[in-house]
């Protein structure tokens, strides 16, 4: 069969793998990609006003007609749930292809995704096995209506089917398509990939918690060391990465497999990379380890340092003085690292992010603090709890459910004015905190002058993150300008051929 996947935004590693599974069963996969320019999915340049601009939904049709697709596959987030529905829609249209929805947003509410008019498959959880069951019964249209995984409307009623079992043998997978997304992405700047699945963590505000919850039993899975290796070598030979991003939830989890592997990657890959890590699990022998494997920067979700936030509401167990020995021992063996902080917590008040920033300005190799806004995902433990605390109504919760969200990078869901006032405050000062001399941020803190900062524009705060980017050597900013390049060279390509076609169409 021929599949046209559909996204928003940037490179998706559940399509990748789910493309390399079709292709090996002998489907014929392709994509239809808007690269989300000045969109929510914009992590860096978010403008609504001049988003239409950007805007490739022609392309997108006209991509949709030219390839004839027999089905059409979207993976959303909640953030792009809305926009895939109106996706659906118009493709469905454009080529009579039937849609299937899978993704987090599907397996988070797959009763609220089947009951949407375009959609008429919603597969749930890990999607390769699932997937593959469905195209094969569409293909002999002879399909089974019992296929673990998958939701299905049949006669005016859904049919749920319960999730299968979990895979445990990640080795088995085919190496991820990357080729689908070679015209977007520059992968000789930037090696993304994943060594394992799951999460050992169960905070409340993130969708591996349900996941967990979903399949229950061994949900964290590890590739073995050869596996990750050799996609590396051959990805290498392929695209010649400069650099390697592991996207694991925690790249640290299992000390053995860590040795083992980042002995053979400083052999044989040679290559800096930077990954996600955990504080609880993060000592001074792990950080040695790393930074000599060639790792240059580490990413740490601490989120807030009030402890009873951090317990009651976000589901975490580490406490203050864990973060601290982690960052303390980043400090001791030279090892960059960047900070998590996450604004409007149910029960969160202005001086825990006051205390944060007195706290981060004695750290001396943080790299960068990178604020994030509480966006609240469906059926999350998180929800449950915002509504005990008022900060949700039941309104909201169903709004949330059918993608009606801000996303974590731009819009809070702050209501109190003089609370969002002093956010805006703290998140300039947080942006700019590592160039500042430790002195300087505890005087603008004692002395609340740091309320003036949310008056600086915006430009002036980027080129200031620049300076933050050389402090650290953060290799990051050298490739958002370059990946920022490449989209805009190809948006502007494309809408040079439009304007071509339509002339031409003019004089014929």
């Amino acid at each position: 069969m021929k599949v046209l996947f559909v996204h928003l935004g940037r490179e998706h590693l559940g399509i990748e793998y789910l493309s390399a599974v079709l292709k090996r069963h002998g489907h014929t996969v392709g994509l239809a990609l808007d690269l989300g320019l000045l969109s929510s999915e914009d992590n860096v340049l978010c403008s609504p006003r001049l988003r239409p601009l950007m805007d490739e939904t022609d392309r997108l049709v006209e991509e949709a007609r030219c390839f004839q697709p027999d089905v059409l596959c979207f993976s959303p987030y909640t953030t792009t749930y809305r926009w895939s529905l109106q996706l659906a829609g118009l493709l469905r249209r454009a080529t009579g292809a039937p849609t299937i929805f899978g993704g987090i947003h599907t397996t988070l509410v797959p009763d609220v995704a089947i009951r949407e008019r375009d959609v008429d498959f919603a597969v749930v959880g890990e999607g390769e096995e699932a997937l593959v069951e469905l195209l094969d019964g569409l293909q002999r249209a002879n399909l089974d209506e019992r296929i673990a995984n998958v939701w299905l409307k049949r006669g005016g009623q859904t049919i749920a089917n319960p999730p299968r079992p979990l895979s445990q043998d990640l080795d088995s997978l085919p190496l991820p398509d990357k080729a689908l997304f070679e015209p977007y992405v520059n992968f000789h700047d930037d090696y993304l990939l994943m060594a394992s699945r799951g999460c050992i963590f169960n905070c409340s505000y993130c969708c591996e918690s349900y996941a967990r919850q979903l399949y229950g039993g061994r949900f964290y899975r590890r590739r073995s060391t050869e596996s990750v290796i050799a996609e590396l070598r051959a990805m290498k030979a392929r695209y010649r990465f400069r650099e390697v991003m592991f996207n694991d939830a925690v790249f640290f989890a299992e000390r053995d497999w860590l040795r083992e592997f980042l002995e053979r990657y400083r052999r044989e890959i040679r290559v800096p990379f930077r990954c996600f890590g955990q504080v609880k699990l993060a000592d001074e022998e792990v950080m040695r380890t790393l930074r000599d494997a060639g790792c240059y920067a580490v990413e740490f979700g601490l989120q807030t340092i009030n402890p009873d936030v951090k317990r009651r509401i976000l589901g975490r167990t580490e406490s203050v003085e864990e973060a601290l020995r982690a960052f303390r021992a980043c400090d001791r063996v030279k090892l960059h690292y960047d900070i998590d902080h996450m604004f409007g917590l149910p029960g969160e008040s202005p001086a825990d992010h006051r205390a944060a920033a007195l706290l981060y300005c004695r750290l001396r190799y943080l790299n960068r603090i990178k604020c994030h806004n509480l966006s609240y995902f469906p059926r999350l433990r998180i929800v449950e709890e915002a509504l005990r605390e008022g900060t949700l109504v039941p309104e909201e919760v169903c709004e949330i459910e059918h993608g009606k969200v801000s996303d974590f990078f731009h819009t809070d869901s702050i209501k109190d004015e003089a609370l969002r006032r002093e956010k805006d405050a703290m998140h300039a000062l947080y942006k700019i905190l590592p160039i500042l001399p430790r002195r300087w941020v505890e005087r603008l803190v004692e002395t609340g002058r740091y309320r003036w900062l949310r008056w600086l524009p915006k430009p002036l705060v980027m080129v200031l993150q620049v300076l933050v980017a050389i402090r650290g050597r953060d290799y990051r900013f050298v490739l958002y300008f370059r990946y920022y390049l490449l989209r805009v060279r190809k948006i502007i390509q494309r809408m040079a051929h439009r304007r071509g076609a339509q002339a031409a169409e003019k004089i014929r």
